[in-house]
């Protein structure tokens, strides 16, 4: 499926570029084929000197694995957790006061979040917390979440997954964010049953959705693929183009970037053209439905 997902994708893009595409010589830290791959060893190598200068901090209720984070290079430790006052009297801790404290372990910011689904689903830190283009953290909640600027310690308003086409709500979990990560200037993450969304964070008081260019149905109500162009941050770069795909057995997001390195092309899209890889997808679903007695 990831192959045949990958394949349109490129034929998506084989169209657009056709008379429009260029290379480009690429100084932006997106430029490796996979961000996933190309920062891993960075991090493991600074993640023991990070971890070092970690304050020990006295924190006030509970904290879930994960829940904690320390940007050392803002002297800013992240932390979400449940507290007495934020306890539920029927179904116990509710893990959803926001902190922030600084490397001395002085509070700097404190923001109770709202109930989102029930009291005793929790908020959660992204996946990939923090990078230094951003100098933000994204926290989820079910089906909404938040993002928080590190630098003016500014929380946005309850943000949602935004869609190219309507999607309906089919059972309790249809919704849930899965997983949120930020990539530069932007934030990607999956909704269960609706697929992949993104969010341009350059401007960290005004988010805005950016949707995909193309996207097609290959369950419907249950599973969609969808074809994002960003923009490079490098103002000499041009676009990148993925398509995420989301592992519910190991809960890992692939980016599944197409490009070694970002390319220049003009970014808008025929409607006629936009149309294609929907049918093409179609028609190559349903050959395989004919061929598999399997899912």
């Amino acid at each position: 499926m990831k192959l045949l997902s990958k394949l349109i994708a490129i034929l998506w893009l084989a169209g657009l570029m056709s008379c429009t595409s260029e290379s480009s010589t690429s100084n932006g830290t997106n430029s490796n084929a996979n961000p996933a791959d190309s920062t891993q060893t960075v991090l493991d190598t600074l993640s023991a000197v990070v971890e070092s200068s970690k304050p020990t901090c006295k924190l006030v209720g509970s904290v879930l694995e994960g829940n904690m984070f320390w940007a050392a290079g803002l002297d800013r430790l992240v932390v979400i957790s449940a507290e007495e006052e934020t306890a539920d009297k029927d179904l116990g801790e509710s893990h959803r006061v926001l902190t922030v404290y600084d490397g001395k372990c002085s509070q700097v910011f404190r923001e109770l979040l709202p109930v989102n689904l029930s009291p005793d689903y929790p908020y959660y830190l992204s996946e990939i917390t923090y990078n230094n283009v951003s100098k933000q953290v994204a926290i989820r909640g079910f089906d909404k979440f938040f993002i928080l600027n590190l630098d003016s310690l500014k929380l946005s308003s309850a943000l949602m997954p935004k869609f190219l086409n309507k999607r309906y709500v089919e059972d309790a979990q249809s919704g849930a964010i899965k997983r949120l990560e930020l990539w530069e200037n932007y934030l990607v993450g999956f909704a269960a049953s609706m697929g992949p969304f993104a969010y341009d964070i350059t401007d960290p008081n005004n988010p805005k959705p950016v949707l995909p260019i193309a996207e097609y149905t290959i369950v419907k109500n249950e599973q969609y693929n969808s074809l994002f162009l960003l923009k490079s941050t490098d103002a000499q770069d041009g676009y990148q183009a993925f398509a995420p795909d989301f592992d519910y057995d190991k809960e890992v997001l692939s980016l599944n970037i197409l490009f070694n390195k970002p390319l220049k092309f003009d970014p808008v899209i025929n409607k006629s053209f936009k149309k294609q890889p929907v049918h093409l997808a179609k028609r190559t679903n349903e050959r395989q439905h004919k061929h598999s007695s399997c899912c």
